[in-house]
């Protein structure tokens, strides 16, 4: 990260930092504990982009020791972050091994906001579950996180028809039934008014609405917690979590309020 024989000594008797570095931390062990982060020659707390990488580079796999407590320093710094809607988040694996980078955290807390309003609106204790399980496994489990973003969708989906009274198969599949829910909430393409500009809009909308479930469904299969994996399964980074919980739990939203909506009207 520093080229520390590129910069320049403190200490007229070596050629540059690396020298420094070695004499009075190495030789004789004189310097302050935490001399890094005052030495203006890396400054570290002086730009932005250098200490976003010195973060970053502490957790690198090729540098952490995974023997160590490195992940409660993980949560303390996440909780530092967290004053700047910043937070270490899993991106991808080198040969296995997470690999963190500090990315905004504004759609997470949008995720978790509309989630908790997902327990309050459903008020039941099998979605409350559902959804602090998804929650809590998007950086720890994303897999596990992926198949209950699914199972939250069919939750919802099963517990708006029973309040319109509406039949359908226990064992329906997953993309007919969101499908049939969408239909009993009037959320067709086919009920749209084709004729306006709005009308075409909303078809369009609510066409690619539709066709989300499906896409669910494979990704859940495929990398989900629904079905035995080999021992050469490799769980998506976390991102990729966060993109179905967000989905999920938006369409689940909308389709909550749209019941709320047409029960108002009975």
């Amino acid at each position: 990260m520093f080229e520390l024989n590129e910069l320049p000594t403190n200490d007229g008797r070596y050629k540059n930092m690396k020298e420094d570095i070695q004499q009075h931390t190495v030789n004789n062990n004189d310097w302050e504990p935490y001399w890094a982060f005052s030495d203006e020659r890396l400054n570290i707390f002086g730009d932005t982009e250098v200490l976003t990488s010195f973060i970053e580079q502490i957790f690198h796999p090729y540098y952490r020791d995974d023997k160590s407590k490195w992940e409660e320093y993980l949560d303390k710094i996440n909780k530092v972050l967290d004053h700047d809607n910043l937070k270490l988040s899993e991106q991808e694996k080198v040969s296995g091994r997470t690999v963190y980078k500090i990315i905004p955290t504004n759609n997470s807390k949008i995720i978790t906001n509309y989630s908790e309003q997902i327990k309050i609106k459903f008020s039941t204790a099998y979605i409350d579950s559902q959804v602090s399980i998804m929650m809590d496994n998007i950086e720890k489990n994303p897999n596990i996180a992926i198949g209950k973003s699914k199972e939250l969708l069919e939750s919802c989906a099963k517990t708006i028809l029973d309040e319109l009274g509406a039949d359908y198969d226990e064992k329906m599949d997953f993309s007919p039934l969101l499908k049939l829910v969408m239909k009993e909430l009037g959320l067709s393409s086919n009920t749209q008014d084709k004729e306006t500009p709005a009308g075409k809009i909303a078809v369009k909308i609510l066409g690619n609405l539709g066709a989300i479930p499906q896409s669910m469904a494979e990704l859940r299969n495929i990398f989900g917690d629904g079905h035995g994996k080999t021992k050469t399964f490799v769980s998506l980074p976390a991102r990729y979590a966060r993109l179905a919980v967000g989905t999920s739990t938006t369409i689940v939203y909308f389709l909550w309020e749209t019941y709320q909506e047409k029960k108002s009207d009975f």
